[in-house]
Formats: C-alpha cells, structure tokens, sequence
C-alpha cells in the first residue's frame, strides 16, 4: 500500500502514547480513530491532544485549519469495529502479550485486506503479537518514543512474516508524521531498549564492585564523558521498576549473553520498591526533591606541598598540565609517577612498568577539554592520590577519586557502549550502520552515537581496552565483537560495510 492511500489511521488505546500519536497524525492532516473502551478516557485525550494543538498554533507551529477540522478529523469510538475504514492502525494498550495477540487476531476481521496493523509495543515480539493472525504479513512495528509530539525517532520492525509492502507503509507514514523511522529487526528491546542496556549495565557493573560511587560515576559520565544524566540519574528517572524487567528481558531473549547481564544491585532495588523519582528513593535520594550530588571529591586541602611527577610514559594531557605548573622530576626523586593506561588497571601497569605502587597514580585525560579529570591508584597507594587530586584542584580542575579499575569508569563505559552497537551492526539488527548512532542521538540524546565513541576514541583503542578488561577480569562480558575487531586489527573506518 502507497502511504498515498494512508489518509485515515486508527489508534487502540487512548493513553499517553496513544493520544500523542493521534496528535501527531492530526497535525499530518491525517484523519483519525481513536478507540477505547472507556469513554471518559477518550474524551480526556481528545482534551489533551486539543490543548496541545492550541499551544501549537498560539506558537505559529501548526496549521489554522488542523484545530478548525479537528472534531471533523477526529473520530472516537467505542466499538473495535469503527477501525473498518483505518488503511494502517496503531497498537497501544497495555504492555502485555495476550492482550496484543487477542487485539490484532480482533483487529484483521475487521480492517481492509490491504490495512496495515502496527503495534507500539517497547519491547514484545511483534512476531509473537502476530501468531494469533491469518494474515501476519500486513503485521509491524512502529516503536514511536514517549512524548510522541517531541521524539523524532520512530523504529519500524519488520517480522520474518512482515510484507515489504507493510513495512514499507509504515517507515513512509513515520516520515509524514515528520518522525525519523529506521528499520529494525524483530529482536528483544529492538534498536533502542537493546543498545540503551551498556550505559546503565556497565555502569552497575562498576559500582558493583566497589569501583565508584553511583554519584561519582554519574558525575564522570557527565562531566567527562558528556552524557546530560548520569547512567543512575536515568534509571531513577525511567524507573527501576521499568528498567530492571527490561534488562532482564533482553538478557534472557538473547540467550543469557553476558554483555548483556545486570547486577545484584539492580535487582535488590527492584524487589525492595525503591523505583527511582517515582518512590522518591533508588539509587539517589529524592525524598526533598534533590539532585543527585555530584561526586567530584572534596576541594582544594591547604598547606599540601607541590608533588613533583614523573611521567612513566607518554600520554595525552600531561604537556598541558605541565604547561600550568606541574613539576616535573626523574623518576626517583618524584613524589608521584603518572601513568595514563589503556585499558590496563593501575596495578598492571605498575607490573608491566616495573613500578613502586606507592608512588604511582593513573590519570584518566577523557574530561580534560572540559577541566575534568579522573585519578586511580594501585592497592597498597599511601594516599599520594588525593594529594595529587587536591593539588589539581589547585590548577581549577574537578577531580574524580575512584578505585583502581581497568579502563577507568568513562572509557569502560564508552567502550561497552561502542562494542554493543558494533555487535548490532553485526548481528544487522538495524537495517544501515548510521541508523544505530542517529537512533541513539535521536532517542537517548547521546553525545555521540556507539560507532561514533569508537570513532572518537579509535577503534584499536576501544579494542584494546576490551581485551584487557577480558584478560584482567576473566570474564566473557569484554568479548569484543568481531564487527570492531576486524575493522580495529585493519585500521578500517567503523562503518565500513561487509
């Protein structure tokens, strides 16, 4: 079906996603039916959906004639079978399969043969929601994201049974609703909710053993890393309750893949109710309505003596501490030795440099364009690290004080980020590489897309710090993907296609 032919879409579910969607078809000049079984519902949405279209157009971003014709436009019924007229109908009532299955298996009795039936499902199967269908080809996806009027990205999901035909339907009514579609496979959490898993995963990870705080890695993420929330800040702000059942789903779709694996943590705060801003308690307090505190350390001690360093090899960002006042010494009469590791935690480096571990502190250079800096130091340390942090504060730099870890906290986390979303290239889950890293910005509003952090740092780089997060953990979940292994070993760019 020509999305030409597409002037009347139906809508099931008068909720937030689906009185979003119906705004949205109404400002596309599309003619609408809304369905609910509960008649005040549909007239609250109706409501909501007219208020909105009013700002709208008191704003100049909408068409006089979309509210003139809106009542003509905008249909509510009561009765499923008021869909018969709708060339493409939208899924949005609970998230629960049975319900979808006995909807859709209701809905093609009753549509056109060539109607297209979409479901907005965030993270089922649309190829289960279809099993209950004669005709399971004229079956989709289309994931839009909550606001619907203010997300751009809509992911279309095609089914082993899907026609081109439909698919092709709802990426061209994605456009017409001024939305940016990408084409996904059928797969748990699909696009988004699959790649959305490294940030927080990984991050959980970290705090899980002993690494950081959650208000230190959020303040790392932030400040260093660029991301506007902090991976803990988010999941309060999603809710645990929300995002704890995802992960686990996606990690039991895909076959207990340990990349893709949470933490004890998580699941104690999901059993325990604590889910996030909504119960005022989850990883962070919000019982004054409170942000997170940042976890940069304390400031500037006084009277602390200038260390001398010495750079046991190069590294990017100690010409520019120099350049500010740091003194530099040989090595046996420094008081600190800095090293700045690629994937290597502290103390292998010691071992690998024939270094004294008292002495040595690793510095992380990620945040250092915007005055950020992250400091480690092997067990056994005698405490120089926090004499370089406060000395450094002296320079006007924020410092993050963690545990030693291989690869820090940001470059970890960048780096199981960058090697999810090469996996998905692998693996084809979304129809074109771009689409991974435009979906991500578009949804997540990342900084920078997965293939673009292992542009950004290099993807020998990312590979590197892979491996030696495998090697010095013994754990399968620093499995480089062979998509960023191949492209890393060839000195290939990123996106370069099989």
């Amino acid at each position: 079906m020509d999305t030409s032919t597409v002037h009347t879409v139906g809508v099931v579910g008068s909720g937030a996603m689906g009185a979003g969607i119906v705004q949205v078809a109404l400002s596309a000049g599309l003619t609408v039916i809304l369905h609910d079984l509960d008649q005040d519902a549909l007239r609250s949405a109706k409501a909501q959906v007219r208020s909105r279209l009013e700002r709208m157009m008191e704003k100049g971003r909408l068409a006089p004639d979309v509210l003139a014709h809106m009542d003509d436009r905008l249909i509510l019924a009561g009765e499923l079978s008021a869909m018969a007229p709708a060339q493409l109908v939208i899924e949005a009532i609970v998230e629960r399969l049975e319900p979808k299955q006995a909807l859709f298996a209701e809905l093609e009795k009753i549509v056109d043969a060539q109607a297209v039936l979409a479901t907005n499902t965030s993270s089922l199967s649309v190829a289960a929601i279809a099993r209950g269908c004669v005709h399971r080809e004229r079956v989709c996806g289309m994931h839009f994201f909550n606001p619907v009027p203010l997300m751009q990205l809509v992911e279309v999901i095609g089914t082993p049974d899907s026609s081109e035909q439909a698919v092709q339907t709802a990426l061209s009514l994605a456009a017409r609703l001024d939305k940016t579609a990408v084409r996904v496979k059928d797969v748990p959490g699909f696009l988004v909710n699959l790649l959305g898993r490294a940030y927080t995963t990984e991050a959980l990870h970290i705090c899980h053993e002993g690494v950081a705080s959650e208000a230190v890695i959020d303040s790392i993420m932030r400040e260093a890393a660029g991301f506007r929330m902090g991976p803990f800040e988010l999941m309060d702000l999603t809710g645990i309750d929300v995002n704890y059942p995802a992960t686990h789903f996606i990690y039991q779709g895909f076959q207990q893949d340990p990349r893709l694996k949470t933490t004890i943590l998580h699941e104690a705060l999901f059993n325990a109710g604590r889910f996030g801003r909504k119960t005022g308690q989850g990883f962070h307090s919000y019982a004054q309505d409170s942000a997170a505190t940042a976890g940069a350390g304390p400031g500037v001690v006084a009277d602390v003596p200038a260390l001398t360093a010495f750079i046991a090899e190069p590294g990017a960002g100690y010409e520019q501490l120099a350049s500010e006042g740091m003194k530099l010494a040989a090595k046996d009469a420094a008081d600190v030795i800095l090293v700045s590791p690629c994937g290597e935690d502290a103390a292998s480096a010691c071992v690998r440099l024939g270094l004294e571990p008292a002495k040595v502190v690793a510095v992380d250079f990620l945040g250092i364009h915007n005055r950020f800096l992250t400091l480690m130091s092997p067990v056994g340390g005698n405490g120089v690290v926090h004499k370089l942090a406060s000395q450094l504060r002296g320079l006007g730099y924020r410092v993050a004080v963690t545990r030693d870890s291989p690869g820090f906290v940001a470059p970890r986390i960048i780096a199981m980020i960058a090697n999810l979303g090469c996996e998905v290239a692998q693996i084809g889950v979304a129809e074109k590489p771009e689409d991974i890293d435009v979906a991500m910005r578009l949804a997540q509003n990342y900084p920078h897309g997965p293939l673009e952090w292992a542009e950004q740092l290099g993807p020998c780089q990312v590979l590197e710090i892979l491996q030696q997060l495998q090697s010095i953990s013994g754990s399968d979940r620093y499995r480089p993907s062979l998509w960023l292994r191949r492209r890393a070993m060839l000195k290939l760019p990123i996106r370069t296609p099989d």
